[in-house]
């Protein structure tokens, strides 16, 4: 990392030149008319003027590919959920033969949901084919998220409250294994990212589904957070551990996303109980996760650039909460906003171009918050003025993963995507294939798709 940063600095006259090394290795993949059906050229136009290797012609890219993507996908996850509405949550294919693996992570589980609904009832490009590609959603949203209240969501001792426990299953009766091993009860705890995420699944599945859970329920959530897992200052612990000492919160162990999961499942709280007209009870949640990244941006304010976690969860939720703060707190979310940014770019214009392995929920994530903030940063260049560029790397990303899809599957994985992608550079002019893409272990895990 050391000798990556040196580098940086004694070669940034060169940066905008390797930048465009970099995109032209991810255009030769997937075509430069992709951008032209999305952007209608704007992005791409000045650096085609400035570089003549990007006007090349080359065939053309359809742009259904991605409507096919997502309809294989949502197919997928809809296939992937049992008649009890659990997810096969990792499946390792071997011989053409798919084994779900024993362990489960509720978190995931959660964020399953929030992607599903948010695909397919919040993404307007895709209204006109909704219908179709998104048929099996409602069974399964309704499936699952009954799943996650049944098996997830327990009393919390000695606070008259309810919260989601990890691992699930009823944490004061622990289940037997399937091998005869009882879980300790001490395994059992609240994570703060847990907390988070049921809020986002929970609220969201009730605004396209009303009543299939009881606000009550979301609200215990949302209180257990902002008034046991919150500090006064905004920051937040970790951990919340019922039957283990040190009993209660706990700073330890440590998690970067966290915070910003809390965050964002407060703002989706507070946005569900505005419509129902609730804008007392509402207010303290979207004040709690207002603190709580206020609190982040403060705490990272002096950090040096090489330093800037890549925190999704909370540039999602920075870009969510600017339209129900004043003006006058937006400052500080913004700059901040504007380094994680940096650092996301910086760090796929590095990665994208070498022979790696990169994780697909990882580049995911990551791309979600930038088509995010990106627009917004379009409105307010003072803070990001690299937005151009970012953007057509990010979108390049996207399709990237639109052609990992399928990638070294059966037939019955279909619309799955791998857990890790292998990306190597093949230097073939007879064939003109710069670039291969594998799933590199036959891993898959649901939140990854």
């Amino acid at each position: 990392r050391r000798k990556s940063r040196r580098r940086r600095r004694e070669s940034e006259e060169e940066a905008e030149e390797d930048c465009t090394v970099f995109m032209i290795v991810v255009l030769a993949l997937i075509g430069l008319t992709v951008a032209d059906e999305m952007t209608g050229g704007a992005v791409l136009d000045p650096l085609r003027e400035r570089f003549p290797a990007l006007r090349a012609e080359l065939p053309a890219f359809d742009v259904r590919r991605v409507d096919r993507s997502i309809d294989r996908a949502t197919r997928y996850i809809c296939a992937a959920a049992d008649e009890d509405g659990k997810f096969a949550y990792a499946v390792k294919v071997k011989d053409g033969v798919a084994q779900a693996n024993d362990d489960y992570n509720v978190l995931r589980h959660a964020g399953t949901i929030y992607a599903l609904i948010d695909s397919c009832y919040f993404n307007a490009p895709q209204a006109s084919v909704r219908a179709k590609y998104c048929a099996c959603a409602p069974d399964t949203v309704n499936s699952t998220v009954e799943w996650l209240v049944r098996e997830a969501i327990w009393p919390i001792p000695n606070l008259e409250l309810s919260g989601v426990y990890k691992p699930h299953g009823d944490p004061f009766n622990p289940p037997t294994a399937a091998d005869g091993r009882v879980f300790p009860q001490e395994r059992y705890r609240l994570t703060l990212g847990g907390q988070g995420l049921a809020m986002m699944a929970l609220s969201m599945a009730n605004q396209v589904q009303p009543g299939l859970v009881e606000w009550d329920t979301v609200e215990e959530i949302g209180e257990f957070v902002t008034q046991h897992l919150q500090k006064d200052d905004g920051s937040f612990y970790f951990f919340w551990f019922p039957h283990k000492e040190p009993f209660g919160a706990s700073d330890q162990p440590s998690s970067l996303y966290y915070p910003g999961e809390a965050a964002l499942g407060l703002i989706y709280l507070y946005e569900g109980l505005k419509e129902q007209g609730k804008d007392d009870a509402a207010a303290a949640y979207l004040e709690g996760a207002a603190k709580g990244l206020e609190a982040l941006a403060s705490e990272r304010e002096d950090w040096p650039q090489e330093d800037i976690p890549g925190d999704h969860w909370a540039l999602k939720a920075t870009a969510r909460i600017l339209g129900h703060l004043p003006e006058a707190r937006h400052d500080k979310l913004l700059r901040h906003a504007a380094k994680v940014i940096r650092m996301m770019h910086d760090r796929d214009l590095e990665r994208i171009g070498m022979n790696d392995k990169l994780g697909l929920s990882s580049m995911g994530t990551v791309l979600e918050a930038q088509f995010a903030m990106l627009p917004i940063f379009h409105e307010k260049r003072s803070y990001y003025d690299n937005v151009d560029q970012a953007w057509c790397l990010a979108q390049k990303e996207a399709f990237l993963l639109c052609e990992a899809q399928d990638q070294d599957s059966p037939a019955h994985m279909l619309g799955a995507l791998p857990h890790n992608l292998k990306l190597k550079n093949e230097a073939d002019d007879k064939k003109k294939i710069f670039r291969t893409i594998t799933g590199s272990d036959g891993r898959y895990r649901i939140d990854d798709t």
